[in-house]
């Protein structure tokens, strides 16, 4: 079952005639992290979050990570559980059709393994599968925005929408205008491999750790255009952890800053950036042994060259907002966080992560 042109031309209309105004990205995550147990030094607590949207998503995201390395012999090993809904279009007043067309919903489950390996270096392991398909969230979505005032346009234009991913660019070739997908997409997702050292003295303050890490992704499929890009990506992170007095509070922070270099897909009409900004920055306070609160926000720059164009997700830079709380028990903390996309603003986006992370060794 999918959606012919002509259906695809009532969408694009009805959203121009609406003004850019209502495409502003609301981009709403809530996240439940149980964890078991928390890091045994004082390091900063993050909110487990990378782009779900299929454009961005699949290329290598570095995700933000703690400046802390495991000691030799110290095992960590955790499980997440992500459920998003995401429903974006971008129209063209030029076009008889939309440039692109997002209605998905997407199920993830991520295992990551890390170890310490001594000398100041660990490793980590991340092996994904993903399953995007139409699901069963949009009426509860769509009521979800119009109780809470939140702008959800798309969803007006397309209510309970069939899973749909579509990129159009009259520009190209007959053969080659459309990437049209309406069959669900499932598999394993790209492996991540990432291997850290840990530096000494940054900046003459021995109070602020620093370290660096090299990231490969290994495509996991050629043939999953929402889930790989097929080819194989390679990143350079540093990131710089420390604390200080803030407002009359402890408060600890991360700078995260990297580059990504991303094999040529397949899977786009539009010119890709081989080369990408890819980073972020967080801070994290403590209320008393119970209670931690962490802000932070996932940056990264465009990964694809469209001039000109409004192409949601592809050619617009990344700035998500991420506010997670955590709730610390004896063997274990549990974790409600909120997200929003603050630049692009162009989808409706809702998801939940469900995490459990064990610690073992010395």
């Amino acid at each position: 079952m999918g959606f012919s042109p002509s259906e695809l031309h009532v969408y694009n209309s009805a959203i121009c005639k609406k003004g850019d105004r209502l495409f502003r990205r609301h981009f709403w995550s809530i996240f439940f992290v149980a964890a078991f147990p928390a890091y045994a030094d004082s390091c900063i607590e993050l909110v487990p979050h990378r782009n779900q949207l299929p454009m961005p998503g699949i290329f290598l995201e570095l995700e933000l990570e703690s400046a802390c390395i495991l000691e030799s012999g110290v095992y960590r090993f955790s499980t997440n559980l992500t459920r998003s809904n995401t429903t974006t279009i971008s129209p063209d007043n030029n076009l008889i059709y939309p440039r692109l067309i997002l209605d998905h919903e997407r199920e993830e489950v991520t295992v990551k393994v890390e170890a310490g390996l001594g000398s100041g270096w660990d490793l980590i392991i991340r092996l994904r599968y993903l399953k995007d398909w139409e699901g069963d969230w949009d009426h509860f979505m769509r009521q979800f925005h119009q109780v809470t005032g939140l702008p959800y346009e798309s969803r007006k234009v397309r209510p309970d929408g069939k899973f749909l991913y579509w990129q159009y660019r009259p520009e190209n070739n007959d053969n080659e205008q459309f990437i049209w997908i309406t069959k669900t997409q499932k598999g394993n997702g790209d492996y991540v491999l990432s291997l850290g050292k840990q530096h000494g003295v940054f900046l003459g303050s021995s109070e602020v750790k620093w370290s660096t890490r090299l990231v490969y992704k290994h495509p996991s499929a050629d043939d999953l255009p929402t889930i790989s890009s097929g080819k194989r990506d390679y990143g350079i992170s540093t990131a710089a952890e420390g604390s200080g007095v803030w407002w009359d509070r402890n408060i600890q922070w991360l700078v995260n800053l990297g580059l990504v270099y991303a094999g040529e897909t397949e899977h786009t009409l539009y010119e890709q950036n081989r080369t990408f900004f890819s980073g972020g920055g967080g801070v994290s306070t403590s209320f008393n042994d119970d209670w931690t609160m962490s802000i932070q926000n996932l940056i990264a720059s465009p990964r694809y060259h469209a001039p000109g164009l409004e192409l949601k997700g592809m050619n617009q830079w990344q700035s998500i907002l991420a506010v997670g709380v955590f709730y610390h028990l004896k063997h274990q903390s549990l974790m409600l966080a909120f997200t929003e996309d603050l630049l692009t603003n162009h989808s409706e986006d809702f998801s939940l992560i469900f995490s459990w992370k064990g610690q073992f060794g010395k």
